[in-house]
């Protein structure tokens, strides 16, 4: 299974790895202004190598310009590496530079090939390689290394792994050693290759992969291991290995293997299954590389082949010839892919009885084969040319194809009994190893008998101690258990004590509450006919002035507030909004008294709800009575009054204002009945708010403060009155 037809890619780990590596590059492009010397080379080349990283087609606008990224930035890398004469950073820039020329011209364009002519690659490489043993640096010495083209390509690779190992890099030892594998399996796989396809497996097992690269690393771990099973022609052995592929792949959204199953499928001989898997992947193909649609074509070709459907194979195969024919020239070294095409073409044609057509076919892909020196498709020419050569009826070259396709096979025999030969000296390894952990299991048996009787003993003694030990325990737990119980006595005898105690304290407590409650009812009952006695005085004073319709007008607002006076005197608490139309009546009242001498406002701030909330009634009534008849009466022209109640931490705010005389003025001009008034309704409601302090109403009080103006003369009086009040009422019986 070849890198181009096995290779499929992951879309969505793709676009995370895009999105993670432009965040890197843009961490490096911010850092490269401030940096110098060999750390501003460093971070060039970092910049020149993240550039590489590039996911998308290969035929690409986006593909070229980043082989434009890498070249600028590897280009400015050597110049200033060599202005220090850093030779890290030169090496690693000319290994950048290298691949910097193979991205842009997209690996097998005019320029490339013309680059491989004038050397550009060895010249730059060998630079490198020898700046590299310069530098003494394992990391650079295996890179160096494993892109060098000079000598044996599988020596330099072995001196990569071991510079890799030496440096402790894991995922580049991997990307080496499954290019070793490569390099071993060129048609024919040799026996040579499985033990670095073993490494390969457990290079795997340890590392961590991060790129999407790197995960197809692991899954190329197990894919080499089926490639070996598979020319073994042990089909379900890798069937096994590509499995395991897959799981790892689906677990990380990797690299799919649906075009590997669906070979191993016809292989078999399983064509429906294969054919179901080249469905699978058929969803993906159009959006890879060059090849990969080729080959998928190729191989469902096979399968029509196999299922007797000529003509459909011939379609697939003159569309895979055209897409190979148009990305590759024949004279150029990239012809592998068109083997197969030829070679099953050929075969259809063979199968249609038109062997003109299939002598054709068949010897293009031979020719092309003898050019690659790939052994399996060498047979397969070879076999397919010998039987249309007996069609046609021309025998010696029948025989002549006949004795290659003999040698090749037997070639190959001899190459898969060196790998089963292989197989079984590691069967009998680990048989060996087997027999040695047997005799040191049994040598472990003995020495754990003897173990064991001398621990016996040893058991007993500890036996023993903690019987005695426990025993001990049984003793003190006993005397402790009788003393602590003795104590709970005692206690429950102290607190029975304390429980009498508490009870006599809430018989006290509670008829000291008697008291009070019976107190505030007499309070009440003194408010109420001070109230009634005020509001008869208002009307005596229309009566006797012989105002018929303002008397009766105040006699019907007088009546609706005895009512309501009336209906909540046998109430210890009542909602505000009844309060505020008690005063709103007492208001009105006063008013029509003294001839609109004063208007009045009642507002509430804060969202203050006043149907739920609950105080004692005729609370602000004496107040009111106070500013009106003490400060605003005694004013020349209109008078003011303003009540504003406010709500906060459950503590109800109410602040009433008038801008009358003042009560200095007050008192010069005070006559005696109206201070008995005063004191009357002053005193009865400071005695009301004492009570319900007592009551647990914490922060119940009022203040009367003296306003100024700018000039220092007196601008009226302010009462400020806090109840910290209910949210449900009782009634008092």
């Amino acid at each position: 299974m070849s890198i181009i037809c096995s290779l499929q890619g992951f879309s969505q780990s793709y676009n995370e790895a895009r999105v993670k590596d432009s965040i890197v590059l843009d961490s490096l492009h911010r850092r490269l202004v401030n940096l110098k010397d060999s750390a501003r080379v460093d971070c060039l080349n970092k910049i020149s190598e993240r550039s590489d990283y590039f996911y998308g087609s290969y035929n690409s606008d986006e593909f070229k310009k980043s082989g434009d990224s890498i070249y600028k930035y590897a280009s400015m890398a050597y110049n200033e590496a060599s202005r220090l004469n850093y030779k890290y950073g030169k090496a690693t820039a000319l290994l950048n530079l290298v691949h910097s020329y193979a991205v842009r011209s997209n690996f097998r364009d005019s320029s490339f090939l013309q680059a491989i002519k004038d050397s550009i690659f060895y010249k730059y490489r060998r630079q490198a390689l020898a700046l590299a043993k310069e530098a003494e640096n394992d990391e650079l010495l295996g890179r160096a290394y494993y892109e060098t083209p000079d000598g044996d390509q599988i020596e330099n690779y072995k001196k990569s792994i071991g510079y890799y190992r030496k440096a402790g890099n894991e995922k580049m030892e991997l990307e080496v050693t499954t290019a070793l594998v490569w390099e071993y399996t060129g048609g024919i796989e040799d026996a040579t290759a499985v033990e670095y396809a073993d490494n390969c497996i457990q290079l795997a097992k340890k590392i961590t992969p991060s790129t999407p690269w790197e995960h197809e690393l692991v899954q190329w771990a197990y894919d080499n291991l089926a490639d070996l099973y598979k020319t073994a022609g042990d089909y379900e052995t890798a069937l096994a290995y590509v499995r395991q592929s897959a799981k790892y792949g689906k677990a990380t959204n990797g690299m799919k293997e649906d075009i590997n199953f669906c070979e191993l499928y016809y292989l078999i001989g399983r064509y429906d299954s294969a054919l179901l898997y080249w469905q699978n992947w058929k969803k993906d193909y159009d959006t890879y590389y060059f090849g990969h649609k080729a080959f998928g074509n190729t191989l469902l070709a096979k399968i029509y082949i196999k299922t007797g459907e000529y003509d459909k194979a011939i379609e697939l195969l003159n569309l895979s010839v055209a897409i190979l024919e148009k990305d590759h020239k024949l004279d150029e070294p990239y012809t592998y892919g068109l083997i197969r095409p030829y070679l099953s073409l050929g075969e259809a044609y063979e199968g249609k009885k038109d062997y003109k057509m299939a002598l054709f076919f068949a010897s293009k892909g031979l020719q092309l084969a003898k050019k690659s020196n790939g052994k399996p498709n060498l047979m397969q020419g070879y076999e397919i040319i010998s039987r249309i050569y007996h069609q046609l009826g021309r025998d010696d070259s029948a025989y002549t194809s006949i004795l290659e396709y003999n040698k090749l096979r037997d070639s190959v025999q001899d190459k898969q009994f060196i790998w089963r030969l292989n197989n079984y000296k590691r069967a009998a390894d680990d048989a060996k190893k087997e027999s040695q952990i047997g005799f040191l299991n049994r040598d472990n048996q003995i020495k754990h008998q003897q173990l064991k009787e001398e621990s016996t003993f040893r058991n007993f003694i500890i036996a023993a101690f903690i019987a005695l030990l426990f025993a001990g325990l049984y003793i003190f737990r006993n005397v402790n258990v009788k003393r602590r119980n003795e104590r709970l006595l005692r206690e429950q005898k102290e607190q029975e004590w304390k429980l009498k105690e508490l009870e006599s304290e809430n018989k006290h407590v509670e008829l000291q509450k008697q008291s009070a409650e019976l107190e505030m009812q007499a309070l009440r009952a003194q408010m109420n006919p001070h109230f009634i006695f005020n509001s008869l005085s208002s009307i005596n004073h229309f009566i006797v002035k012989n105002e018929s319709k303002t008397a009766s007008s105040y006699l019907t607002r007088f009546s609706r507030l005895i009512r309501m006076v009336l209906m909540n005197s046998q109430r210890k608490l009542i909602p505000l909004e009844d309060e505020l139309e008690m005063l709103r009546l007492y208001l009105d009242m006063e008013r029509l008294r003294f001839k609109n001498a004063f208007d009045y406002s009642i507002a509430t701030t804060n969202a203050v709800e006043s149907a739920p909330i609950f105080i004692p009634p005729l609370l602000l009534q004496p107040f009111c009575e106070n500013a009106i008849w003490h400060g605003l009466m005694n004013k020349e022209g209109q008078g003011h009054l303003n009540i504003s109640i406010s709500e906060e931490n459950n503590v109800l705010n109410c602040i009433i204002i008038d801008d009358g005389v003042g009560r200095e003025t007050a008192a010069i001009l005070k006559s005696k009945s109206a201070e008995r008034e005063k004191s009357m309704g002053l005193q009865i409601t400071a005695k009301r708010l004492s009570l319900l302090s007592d009551e647990n109403y914490t922060g119940a009080f009022f203040e009367i403060d003296d306003l100024l103006d700018e000039s220092g003369n007196a601008a009226g009086t302010k009462v400020t009155l806090n109840i910290c009040y209910k949210r449900a009422m009782e009634e008092i019986v």
